[in-house]
């Protein structure tokens, strides 16, 4: 008889990137003890969990999910449409598959099946991301069996008895990239230091303004990959174009030359860029900030502003305590970019070193391992 087990939340990377090195874990734990299980992913069908779904040959149940927005408008109609229909499916999966347990990484995406989870007293198990709860996990903190945190930050807002502190999971298979085949792939070369900036899978407006408004100058002393995100690529690379032909007879040789723009990465695009960087400049989603100190990259943190209870931020003051540098939006120019950017290089062995003491490489087997044990 098998355990079965279904993996829930949001669409974006930072929710089916750590579900992904979960579900890695289980399949290796239960490899080892000799055990059966069954792994499901739950959620909307759009993003990265159907990347996951079919990298790691795990099944994918849809389901329909809205989200509580504070304004008015059509979308806050058919949002309240969708949640009692998803409400509505999750019921019917849970009483058709019956898992043994539920994990779920939050996001309004989640709502439904923990819902439905909880009418058919189905063990619930959450991970908490960030510095700050989002507002699904403090609801589902209060019927989870178990609390799972990336930050000590967190932990003050769960009960202590549930709630432990793990780290964020993150994929170990990051860690095979090899930095000649990685530039190579890119078309770079040593003739510079490689920067890579990571707007998220959603993207990063602060970041992909500041690459672009610098790019020149920048082309001229580093190789740059940008990731932009897929909602802002087709914008990005508009202006990219522009750049270069007005820059035809001075500086678009250069950029050509130095210059990378890519929309998203999938999972080996991933693994590849972080192998040719020498340093990177993200976002402080908790999915970064974990990787980066797993590969022992020297970062740049820019947060988010307007993050939800400026979680961003929180973030990054954590990562902050082991050399990582934060630059706030509103004080982000060329200027101060370059001058960060060259003050890292000036201490990179001495960055990485201490930014490798903040990851917690071993977040994702101990979930694993406990999810096995309760279910």
């Amino acid at each position: 008889m098998s355990t079965r087990i279904f993996l829930i939340g949001g669409s974006s990377g930072g929710h089916a990137f750590p579900l992904a090195a979960v579900a890695k874990e289980l399949q290796k734990e239960s490899e080892s003890q000799n055990q059966n299980i069954e792994l499901i992913l739950m959620g909307d069908n759009k993003g990265y969990l159907t990347e996951v779904s079919r990298q790691y040959k795990i099944p994918f149940l849809r389901v329909l999910s809205g989200k509580l927005r504070s304004y008015r408008g059509i979308k806050i109609i058919l949002d309240l449409i969708k949640l009692p229909l998803g409400f509505l499916q999750s019921v019917f999966y849970m009483w058709l598959y019956m898992p043994d347990i539920v994990f779920s990484k939050g996001a309004y995406d989640a709502v439904p099946p923990l819902l439905a989870a909880r009418l058919f007293f189905i063990p619930v198990v959450i991970h908490e991301s960030d510095s700050i709860p989002g507002q699904v996990n403090t609801w589902s903190a209060k019927f989870a069996k178990k609390i799972f945190v990336s930050f000590e930050e967190a932990y003050g807002y769960f009960p202590a008895k549930r709630t432990e502190l793990v780290g964020n999971p993150v994929r170990k298979d990051l860690l095979e990239g090899d930095k000649e085949r990685s530039m190579k792939s890119f078309g770079l070369n040593n003739s510079k230091p490689i920067i890579l900036f990571m707007g998220g899978s959603q993207g990063a407006s602060a970041i992909n303004k500041i690459v672009l408004l610098s790019l020149v100058k920048m082309s001229y002393k580093y190789q740059i990959i940008h990731q932009c995100g897929q909602d802002k690529a087709k914008e990005v690379q508009e202006q990219v174009d522009f750049m270069l032909k007005e820059g035809e007879n001075t500086y678009a040789p250069s950029v050509r030359s130095n210059y990378r723009l890519y929309p998203y990465f999938n999972a080996d695009q991933m693994k590849l860029a972080y192998a040719a960087s020498d340093i990177v400049v993200s976002r402080a989603g908790a999915g970064s900030l974990f990787e980066i100190a797993l590969l022992g990259k020297p970062a740049i943190i820019v947060p988010i502003k307007n993050s939800p209870s400026n979680h961003q931020l929180k973030n990054a003051m954590e990562i902050s305590k082991f050399g990582a540098t934060i630059i706030e939006e509103h004080n982000l120019t060329t200027n101060l970019l370059i001058n960060a950017v060259d003050n890292v290089l000036s201490k990179k062995e001495e960055l990485a070193s201490r930014i490798k003491a903040f990851a917690k490489p071993e977040a994702a087997k101990i979930i694993a391992q406990k999810l096995l044990a309760m279910a």
